[in-house]
């Protein structure tokens, strides 16, 4: 199976508006990533505690594994961050303020009372007066957004990306439609919205309905312009408009000033249309094609998706007998065995929490599949992988409404006549990350590269940067794909304000991937990981791993000097060696002047480019025409 994808904004390959395939060399920004959000049951409704704090705070201690390590025989206890599920119960404290004036892409709460308007676990609309937690706010938080010529604004739900607001015309209620979700159809809809801050009113003006031929949304000529008011602990289109405050969150959904350091101008471009894809129900990772075509020794590991008991143990067993192989040979691991399992334990456990990804569903796994293999080359040396199959979606709101210059389509030759993308799609990704301790190499060019992205502009001066994989180099703990900070122009991506305020976006193949690293630019708790998951551990979390086999964790912070490594210094490579963790990589902040950039900002690196770990022997790292192999368990493969 071949990886289909597309390039970034200023390449020349159209859009491919197909859900990717297996395979490792993508090109830059094309694809490799997408979170996902459906038509299925959402998060609790809110409670009813009302908090009015001067600044938000999280309390919840940090996410850790604690598993038997079998090399050592004592525990370990490897910290993971939280995943989104678990931050959405802790608490949060926001002190909202009302505004006077608005702009496009405005995050707010719509207050009545002491109540906002929430989106609750039917999708309904309701009043409720709880912000307590991080899910009271993100389900009462509501983006405007600009309708192009008619002076009103579309409102989108922060938690739900794909679902916006509209009503019910049998009894004139306002509620949610997923009007940008794979499962739109003739009745899907929005309103439009306009606000007077000083009457504090708030007005239904003109509504859009969903073209199924056309694929598009066109004004609906039978609506007639209402206000907004309360009815008991809904909202209502009746006309007496009844006070309606808009109010500032108070919470910090802002792009970072790193990711947009030039200032450059939001496009208006139109937002690419995806016109073709396929269901989460059709897509090969949510039925049982995993299972059928694994091979029979690695079965018993794939058997469930997600966390279960029977495959953990399978999978441990198997990740013991790797291990005693290896050692038997002259060989080992290049981490405890804890490690591994944690990063399996913590992907397998994180499930898509909002309406996000176009195809998506509430609860899928964004990494269904993760399991240990084992096998021989010809010459009957041993190449143990740690195999994951994910969809490179992220279990987070993704903001790519926000993105000030996103990929565009390259259908035309000017950015400014493409459409651009702001949606994510379901990918399908097959990656293994070496077992094995191949070693490390002293200068990176060492490794040699099938191609990277030097090599694809014809730059002959390498990098640290540049001499890096043309796709991802990486995978997070998340499920999501990590690509260098560079983009295919030798640009950093937050220097082309092509990411939103996480550190990820989605290139032509609309699949998500992680350009940088958010937390180290912005401290709002909603990251891939964030300060609260250091509290009470001696190192940061472990974040993910780079396709060498190196593994990859956060930065460090001065609050927690006391950890251990915080004195020793990162290599080149963004990497070191203390104690018995081994070599690895950590996220890490550093001056933009180390790219040549003549922009000054800070750069918040996830990883690097080029990889310290030695990839010369490690058996089909370039697999261009899919991941179907014997190490990844293929029975096609595996006689």
């Amino acid at each position: 199976m071949i990886q289909l994808t597309g390039k970034a904004s200023f390449l020349k390959t159209p859009l491919i508006l197909l859900s990717v395939t297996l395979g490792f060399i993508l090109p830059a920004c094309g694809g490799g990533g997408g979170g996902g959000g459906g038509n299925s049951d959402v998060a609790s409704n809110d409670g009813s505690t009302t908090t009015t704090s001067a600044v938000q705070t999280t309390t919840s201690s940090i996410t850790t594994t604690t598993l038997a390590s079998s090399d050592s025989g004592s525990t370990a206890s490897i910290p993971v961050p939280a995943n989104f599920e678990t931050i959405l119960s802790r608490s949060v404290s926001v002190s909202p303020t009302s505004k006077s004036s608005l702009s496009n892409r405005d995050r707010v709460l719509i207050q009545s009372g002491s109540s906002y308007m929430s989106t609750g676990s039917s999708y309904d609309i309701a009043l409720n007066a709880s912000l307590s937690t991080y899910d009271h706010l993100l389900l009462k938080t509501f983006q405007l957004v600009e309708q192009s010529g008619a002076s009103c604004y579309r409102l989108d739900s922060e938690k739900h990306e794909i679902y916006s607001v509209d009503y019910d015309s049998t009894n004139n209620r306002l509620l949610m439609r997923n009007v940008w979700g794979y499962e739109r159809n003739s009745n899907s809809a929005y309103l439009c919205f306009t606000f007077d801050t000083s009457a504090n009113t708030m007005t239904a003006v003109k509504r859009y309905k969903f073209n199924t031929g056309s694929s598009a949304y066109e004004e609906d000529s039978t609506f007639t312009s209402s206000a907004v008011s309360a009815d008991g602990s809904n909202l209502s289109l009746n006309g007496s408009g009844t006070a309606i405050v808009l109010m500032d969150t108070g919470f910090d959904y802002q792009l970072p000033n790193d990711f947009n350091p030039s200032n450059t101008a939001f496009a208006a471009n139109n937002r690419v249309t995806w016109s073709t894809t396929e269901s989460y129900s059709s897509h090969n990772l949510s039925g049982d094609k995993t299972y059928k075509d694994t091979h029979s020794k690695y079965k018993d590991q794939v058997a469930a998706r997600g966390s279960d008991s029977s495959t953990a143990a399978a999978a441990a067993s198997m990740l013991s007998q790797i291990k005693s192989d290896l050692e038997s040979g002259g060989e080992s691991l290049r981490y405890d065995s804890s490690v591994y399992l944690s990063f399996r334990n913590a992907l397998l456990n994180t499930k898509l929490k909002g309406a996000t990804i176009v195809n998506g569903q509430i609860d899928q796994n964004t990494a269904p599949f993760v399991f240990f293999t084992n096998e021989s080359d010809d010459s009957n040396v041993r190449h143990p992988f740690m195999v994951v199959q994910l969809y490179s979606i992220s279990d987070k709101p993704n903001r790519l409404l926000d993105v000030p210059t996103p990929p565009g389509d390259g259908l035309s030759a000017s950015y400014a006549t493409q459409s651009v993308t702001r949606d994510a799609l379901l990918q399908t990704y097959t990656l293994k990350i070496p077992l094995k301790n191949y070693g490390n190499v002293t200068n990176f060019t060492e490794n040699t590269m099938s191609n990277s992205l030097a090599d694809d502009v014809n730059e002959t001066n390498y990098t640290v940067y540049n001499y890096a994989s043309i796709s991802y180099v990486g995978v997070a703990i998340d499920g999501v794909v990590i690509y260098p900070p560079l983009n295919n122009t030798l640009a950093s991506a937050q220097k082309k304000a092509e990411i939103a305020n996480m550190g990820l976006h989605v290139g032509r193949g609309l699949g998500l991937h992680w350009h940088a690293d958010g937390h180290g630019a912005t401290g709002n708790g909603l990251n891939l990981y964030n300060i609260s998951d250091y509290a009470g551990n001696e190192h940061p979390p472990l974040v993910g791993f780079g396709m060498d086999g190196i593994a990859l964790y956060g930065k460090y912070e001065s609050a927690y000097s006391s950890m251990a490594g915080y004195s020793e210094s990162l290599d080149s490579f963004g990497g070191h060696e203390h104690g018995s963790y081994g070599y690895h990589y950590h996220a890490h902040s550093t001056s933009s002047s180390v790219i040549n950039d003549t922009v000054n900002y800070t750069l918040h690196i996830l990883m690097k480019g080029a990889w310290k770990g030695s990839i010369n022997n490690i058996p089909e790292f370039w697999s261009e025409s899919g991941q179907i192999n014997r190490y990844v368990g293929s029975s096609q493969s595996i006689q």
